[in-house]
């Protein structure tokens, strides 16, 4: 009985210690996460400001607000059109697809392309991830045409925010906006592979079976389902092998 209330206390002791510790990194991150937005770069700065044409199949086009959400049909390609202005000198142009294939064509050359339908195993969309398009000073002043295209209603005619600036920069905004819930994820998958190996290391030294080992598996299954929906998740997974640059 003694060695059983020994147990027993030990299985409390590192559980407690892991919700604390949890706790503490939930506390501290939100802490933190609301100084990180005053640095200079803010999403007004980073947000494309020209206008955009939606050229529609019929041959007529119409001028629309990005972001924005139009009556297109599944499987249909909504084209959008701009023009970079005549002093543009930023190296990246970039769009959050939303299980979307997207193409990127700068006076009239495929320049970006995003489009699973060659590799992917199952389902019928490319993943939601964010594709940018390299460009330079030389593309002043010229035509830029995107291309949406997904086989769901529900995004159907869905075009997100237009970034424009430095790659780096645009990470790290995203970051900033996105990246406390990956963080969270991170961590709970950490917590998680620790708690199974104590669960398990216990059981091998004690012979017996911890309910921790339980517990570890579901903060473990938890954290890779929040990583799965963070919008950031291409920085972990391979989304960004089909990410093809056809020019530069």
């Amino acid at each position: 009985m003694k060695n059983n209330y020994t147990v027993s206390n030990r299985k409390r002791f590192l559980f407690y210690i892991l919700m604390i510790l949890s706790l503490l990194c939930i506390m501290a991150l939100q802490f933190f996460g609301q100084n990180e937005r005053d640095g200079n770069t803010t999403e007004k700065n980073l947000i494309y400001q020209g206008t955009f044409t939606w050229q529609k199949s019929d041959g007529s086009s119409e001028k629309i607000s990005v972001p924005g959400q139009y009556d297109v049909k599944a499987k249909d390609t909504m084209t959008i059109l701009t023009r970079l202005p005549e002093d543009y000198h930023e190296n990246t142009l970039a769009i959050r697809s939303s299980l979307q294939s997207v193409r990127f064509y700068v006076d009239g050359e495929l320049r970006m392309e995003y489009d699973t339908s060659g590799t992917r195993l199952v389902g019928k969309n490319s993943a939601s991830c964010y594709v940018f398009c390299p460009t330079s000073e030389d593309d002043a002043g010229k035509e830029v045409r995107i291309e949406l295209t997904t086989n769901t209603a529900k995004y159907s005619g869905v075009v997100n925010t237009v970034y424009c600036g430095d790659e780096a920069a645009i990470w790290g905004y995203l970051f900033q906006t996105y990246g406390l819930e990956t963080v969270i994820a991170l961590f709970l998958l950490f917590a998680g592979i620790i708690t199974i190996i104590f669960g398990f290391s216990l059981g091998i030294a004690y012979q017996t079976k911890f309910d921790m080992e339980y517990l570890g598996w579901c903060v473990f299954m938890a954290a890779i389902w929040m990583l799965g929906e963070s919008k950031m998740r291409q920085l972990f997974f391979r989304i960004r092998q089909h990410l093809q640059r056809c020019v530069l």
